[in-house]
């Protein structure tokens, strides 16, 4: 029987509900927000599965050397919508094209992000984006093995936890159909610092919301900003990161699940087939790429390789080197980060105070800040904050 006495040693990758023959696990939200199983003991019968599934408790780690390619959409379009370079438009539409199935995650109409299915090229433009929360998995590791038992291709984006979570729910089996994908991550925010914070901007506009990206590219990918879109179809473009509070909570690191600051899965030897993350200064790898947005791939598996060999005519793309790609863009790859130390009162506080209250106790923001705020959208419009850009990436090379 599964217990959590420590929290810090649970990813909540769902694994253990999904494996759960009597289905005597459920998944329990804590006063952060983020959910931990908790077993019905009258109803469990010891069986142990729940433990063997752990990717914590039953660690699995490859040794492989990755090959690692920058590679960006040849879709302007896609590439527009997209986080970064589109890698995973293309896959998702590889695999459906070839009658698979794709899991990845979305919001659904009460806003709460959950692991889903399409089957569809169009359900699968709802997985773009970053969304910069933990999905809730669901039954989607069960939903994925049918699929997989059926003889179906299955693409299956996450986390690395929830990587390693399908991957302990399938007995750690490599099914031929099956291709995973996950993203290097900083940690996974509060769902309910989410939940109160689109509230609050909802009361704002006086509109439901019905989508939201941490990061979109209406300033451009150099400035990339959080985005809300409402019922009325109205949209609210953040100033940049520096001026939304979701996005400035969590790269305070205070906001994170408690496993985040642990992280199992930090490593440049992983379970998936492919690692993907932004690669932010693609023009200085080579000058095939525009200044539009481009993704880090690295290829973990045979599989994976396979897999990037039938769809790279999608894409322009160059090899790259592993260490200099990591020392640049993937410094999250192999490190945690650290505990801020007001992390247990911040929860406290966003449990009883209102947001604009937990905002000005924890973002104080100085006169010059909010300035430079202001005016960095009028300089992105001016073609200003362009030139600085350039001429960053131009000082960085000497």
């Amino acid at each position: 029987m599964i217990t959590i006495n420590d929290k810090t040693q649970c990813c909540g990758c769902w694994a253990c509900y999904n494996v759960c023959p009597k289905h005597c696990i459920t998944m329990e939200e804590d006063s952060e927000g983020f959910r931990y199983p908790k077993v019905d003991a009258d109803i469990c019968i010891d069986c142990g599965l729940c433990e063997r599934v752990c990717p914590i408790k039953q660690p699995k780690q490859d040794d492989t050397e990755p090959e690692s390619y920058v590679v960006q959409n040849k879709d302007t379009k896609v590439l527009r919508d997209s986080t970064s370079g589109g890698f995973f438009t293309v896959i998702a539409n590889w695999a459906v094209n070839n009658g698979g199935v794709v899991f990845g995650a979305a919001f659904d109409e009460n806003m709460t992000l959950r692991h889903i299915y399409s089957e569809t090229i169009e359900g699968c433009v709802r997985f773009r984006g970053s969304k910069y929360v933990q999905s809730l998995i669901g039954e989607s590791y069960a939903e994925a093995k049918r699929f997989l038992d059926d003889g179906r291709i299955v693409v299956f984006s996450g986390t690395p936890c929830q990587i390693a979570g399908l991957y302990g729910y399938l007995g750690n089996r490599k099914y031929e159909k099956l291709t995973t994908v996950d993203l290097v991550c900083h940690g996974t925010p509060s769902p309910r610092l989410l939940a109160r914070y689109l509230a609050y901007h909802a009361t704002l506009a006086g509109s439901q919301i019905i989508d939201y990206r941490s990061r979109d590219k209406h300033y451009g990918y150099d400035y990339s900003t959080a985005t809300i879109t409402f019922a009325d179809k109205s949209k609210y473009y953040h100033k940049g990161k520096e001026a939304d509070i979701m996005l400035r909570l969590y790269f305070k690191n205070i906001c994170s699940r408690p496993s985040c600051y642990h992280c199992h899965f930090k490593t440049l030897h992983r379970q998936s087939d492919i690692t993907i993350f932004d690669c932010w200064d693609a023009f200085s790898v080579s000058s095939k790429f525009s200044r539009k947005g481009a993704t880090n791939v690295f290829i973990h598996t045979s599989h994976g390789k396979e897999i990037f060999e039938q769809i790279k005519n999608e894409f322009v793309w160059v090899p790259s080197e592993i260490n200099p790609i990591i020392k640049r863009d993937g410094i999250m790859i192999k490190h945690n980060v650290p505990v801020n130390p007001r992390r247990t009162e911040f929860f406290s506080d966003l449990n009883t105070l209102p947001l604009e209250a937990v905002e000005r106790k924890y973002l104080p923001s100085p006169f010059v800040k909010r300035m430079l705020v202001a005016v960095k959208p009028v300089l992105y419009k001016l073609g200003v904050f362009a030139l600085y850009m350039k001429m960053k990436q131009m000082s960085g090379k000497n």
